[in-house]
């Protein structure tokens, strides 16, 4: 598909409006996918534009473009528009984009969009206003093809015909009995390929996946991964047919999640509007709470550096390598947490797991550590001895402090392989409680990418201080005085 300059397509638009070209915007909406148009127009805050668009443009094209705006515009449009023109609009509107549209609206706009929709649609909009936020209940549309399976493939597809233009999607049709329990689902493909005079209970798939109105939005879209689905049907608790959910919802979801899980794990509340539109003090009132927080979790290593702070001035070495040692131990922490909050969010784990997963890490740790400990020690020693840690002055408090003749080189393969033993033990404690804590996190109730990221972080630096610090009180506890 040929690229579109954006900014050549606002011109065009404008220009078309402008001069009351009507055919030449009817061309540009035949041609144009709608987020296009709608991205071109994303600056545009005169409702005499979109007015002129909406009484110009058939509207099996305006419906849709209405959904890709932004919600001050959409809001703008409903305001500027007739109860005439709202009703024509909501006629050829899905229930689902309705509802979305009216999640973002003020009390009174929400109440006159209600006013103006037909009985029926206005029915299926409260009931879906109804649902829990981020339910399967919340994301389905009620406007999907159900039938009888009583009926023959001949009359299915002429009802198809008749009904298929109001449907979210004709490419699966739900089979239910005369009480609206579900009973299978058939393909468009395999019902056109079907005999006229077979029955639909004949030709169906049983062995089909439905989903809770209750269920977490998020579990539906791991569903249609696992099962490769285009639709699936949403049942309430009674088990009868009331809405399904389609590929392009789900897409929706998961870049919802995606979006939200990134900003936990980074400590970000979740961005309800792109960054762009965001004001300046909504992406400061975002952030600062948890940077406090943050700020507040690590006095745990303020009080451990106090307390080693005797360690610290007998022997300047300690400090040389601080921050390496911190900072190998939040990385090798970071990457845990990375993968096993994806995992979890991918629903890769059964219950039980936990134990499989903690030995599996462990496994993973002891060869890290092994590897990055050797290379440690080499990477130190050859730091202390081309003069990149200039380690002179320390070199001789070592060997004043021991009473013994050491030389500069025993006291670099000491310092050496002191650090490499602090990273040994950094990195496999720093990956089991990265490991640990989605899982703890998962067990009572919260995200795990809330409680992940930054935290492990935060947490790890606190064990890998008190690693790095224990370890030389261990070995020269009665030389520094401790």
């Amino acid at each position: 598909m040929e690229e579109i300059n954006e900014e050549l397509l606002t011109d065009r638009i404008l220009a078309a409006v402008k001069n009351r070209n009507a055919k030449e915007l009817k061309e540009i909406f035949e041609v144009t996918p709608n987020i296009d148009i709608a991205e071109a127009l994303d600056e545009v805050e005169d409702a005499a534009v979109f007015l002129y668009i909406f009484r110009t443009v058939n509207s099996e094209y305006t419906s849709d473009f209405f959904t890709e705006l932004t919600n001050e515009q959409q809001e703008m449009i409903i305001n500027a528009f007739t109860d005439k023109q709202l009703i024509e609009l909501l006629d050829n509107s899905f229930a689902d984009d309705i509802v979305d549209t009216l999640e973002e609206m003020p009390a009174n706009v929400v109440s006159r969009v209600l006013k103006a929709c037909p009985a029926d649609l206005r029915k299926d909009v409260n009931n879906l206003l109804n649902y829990k936020e981020n339910t399967a209940g919340s994301v389905m549309t009620t406007e999907y093809l159900d039938m009888k399976d009583t009926l023959t493939v001949k009359e299915a597809l002429k009802i198809i015909r008749q009904r298929g233009k109001d449907a979210e999607t004709v490419y699966t049709v739900f089979v239910r009995d005369a009480k609206r329990n579900l009973k299978g689902t058939i393909n468009l493909d395999d019902l056109i390929f079907a005999k006229d005079d077979e029955v639909l209970s004949d030709v169906m798939d049983r062995d089909f996946v439905t989903c809770n109105v209750n269920d977490d939005q998020e579990e539906v879209a791991n569903m249609f991964k696992r099962y490769d689905l285009n639709a699936m049907a949403v049942v309430n608790n009674e088990n009868k047919i009331i809405g399904i959910i389609t590929i392009d919802d789900v897409v929706d979801i998961i870049v919802e999640e995606a979006t939200e899980d990134i900003a936990h794990l980074n400590q970000i509340s979740n961005m309800d509007e792109p960054y762009l539109k965001t004001p300046v003090y909504k992406l400061v009132l975002k952030c600062v709470p948890w940077i406090i927080i943050l700020i507040i979790l690590q006095m745990f290593s303020t009080l451990i550096i106090s307390r080693f702070e005797g360690a610290i001035a007998s022997l300047t070495l300690l400090s040389f390598f601080m921050s390496l040692v911190t900072d190998a131990g939040g990385n090798a922490g970071g990457q845990t947490t990375t993968l096993i909050v994806r995992s979890i969010s991918l629903d890769e784990f059964e219950k039980g797991d936990f134990k499989r997963v903690l030995w599996k890490e462990l496994r993973v740790a002891l060869c890290i550590a092994g590897i990055v400990g050797a290379f440690a020690f080499a990477w130190i020693l050859f730091e202390t001895s081309v003069g990149i840690a200039n380690v002179a002055e320390s070199i001789d408090q070592v060997r004043e402090k021991f009473g013994l003749v050491l030389s500069p080189m025993a006291v670099k393969l000491v310092v050496s392989g002191l650090i490499a033993s602090t990273l040994f033990v950094a990195m496999i404690v720093s990956r089991m409680v990265a490991c640990m804590l989605p899982f703890l996190a998962k067990k009572i109730k919260l995200d795990p990418a809330v409680v992940c990221g930054p935290f492990t972080t935060t947490l790890v630096d606190v064990i890998t201080l008190l690693t790095y610090f224990l370890l030389w009180t261990f070995l020269f506890g009665p030389m520094l005085g401790l």
